[in-house]
């Protein structure tokens, strides 16, 4: 391993492994650290004088949260291969945790994924959960069957249910489900909230018609996210603000977005990080099973989709998903809104990990999970590592 990666070095003592590299600071600055990693977790750093501009750029891995599939392979598969090929794919761009995230399906199918994602779950990085071959499944985002049908998008329109907390709470007792998008204008919607705040669950607004009321109203039920910002919900009008103008409202809500320069304008972006502001933001791929292919025709929950020039749509022109990474969600967000790499990173593993409530991952501090991405010059990712373990090296690195 120490010929193999000429940033790693193993410790002659007792304090395990050393990974130098350039680690990003909050006022735009890069240090030279070395972070000091033992069964999994980052046990301590230390900051160099001077920086060694020949280092990687050090991230802390990207945790994306919605993330239906990649590499050819799709969560409602409900295949332990497939979730290992979905995992691989998006390791080689820097993410390190996700949630596997279903379509609109029926009760079965979506109860076969859980079945597999619990036994995945439980397997992944080996009997000791050291020896990850990609990155981290976090846990199941059920993006439906509850959302509203006017705001299907890609979603079967006849597999949509109306909210039904007996059946929620049985998904929810899997103990793998960690977030939930449905439209909260929906009757009962807001009983499956109250199921899902039992369960540590969150829940989302989204795919919905809610006017501002009706997000304001789920608030009390427990909706405190919502899901691909500006997509498949009402837009933001100056006598009509939706669920885009509750959020820059209230500060208890935080938002992710598909920043992929098509779901959602430039400009937009933009506005949307200074009115709501990065610590609230969070970023997605929104993948689906073509990401990291060659342009095609692609299934998504039994819908036809077409990718071309990095657009995935439906015959009738609607976005299904994307074909998005994170390092190029963090690359794109930059040029967009005019934020720092700092503020980028943030967006891309902080955040999510707060919200996710998962406070041992998203920074690279002691104490915490050893979860890491580098970058060379010029953007691309040269490694990742999950938990203490590489599980991604480009071969074109110096």
């Amino acid at each position: 391993m120490v010929e193999m990666f000429k940033w790693l070095r193993l410790s002659d003592g007792d304090e395990g492994m050393e990974i130098q590299g350039n680690r990003l600071t909050p006022i735009g600055e890069s240090e030279t650290v070395s972070l000091w990693i033992e069964d999994g977790k980052i046990t301590d750093v230390r900051v160099y004088e001077s920086v060694d501009a020949d280092l990687p750029l050090l991230m802390p891995g990207f945790i994306d949260i919605h993330v239906h599939g990649g590499g050819g392979a799709d969560t409602m598969d409900a295949d332990p291969d497939a979730f290992e090929q979905i995992v691989q794919t998006h390791a080689r761009h820097g993410t390190t945790g996700l949630l596997l995230t279903t379509v609109t399906e029926s009760p079965d199918r979506i109860g076969a994924v859980l079945d597999v994602a619990t036994r995945f779950m439980e397997n992944q990085g080996g009997a000791s959960h050291d020896d990850f071959v990609g990155a981290e499944v976090l846990g199941v985002h059920l993006e439906g069957p509850f959302i509203h049908p006017d705001k299907a998008g890609a979603q079967r329109p006849d597999m949509i249910l109306n909210p039904d907390s007996e059946l929620a709470e049985r998904w929810f007792s899997s103990g793998v489900v960690k977030l939930m998008t449905l439209a909260p204008e929906r009757p009962n919607a807001h009983e499956v909230a109250r199921v899902a705040k039992k369960y540590g669950v969150l829940t989302s607004v989204g795919h919905t018609t809610a006017r501002y009321e009706d997000v304001a109203a789920a608030k009390a039920s427990g909706f405190r996210h919502v899901t691909h910002l500006c997509n498949a919900m009402p837009s933001l009008l100056h006598r009509s603000v939706g669920p885009i103008g509750y959020l820059v409202d209230d500060d208890d809500f935080t938002a992710d977005i598909i920043c992929d320069g098509i779901h959602v304008a430039g400009p937009m972006v933009k506005t949307l990080v200074r009115a709501v502001g990065a610590n609230r933001l969070m970023l997605i791929t929104d993948a689906i099973r073509a990401a990291d292919m060659p342009d095609g025709e692609y299934d998504l929950g039994g819908l036809n989709v077409t990718v071309e020039n990095g657009a995935c749509r439906l015959e009738n022109g609607t976005l299904a998903g994307s074909v998005l990474t994170m390092s190029r969600a963090v690359q794109t967000i930059q040029k967009l809104a005019g934020i720092s790499p700092f503020t980028a990173q943030r967006m891309a593993s902080t955040n999510p990990a707060r919200r996710l409530n998962l406070p041992h991952k998203g920074q690279l501090e002691k104490g915490y999970d050893a979860d890491v991405v580098a970058f060379d010059k010029a953007g691309n990712v040269v490694w990742t590592m999950v938990r203490g373990t590489v599980v991604y090296e480009s071969t074109e690195q110096g």
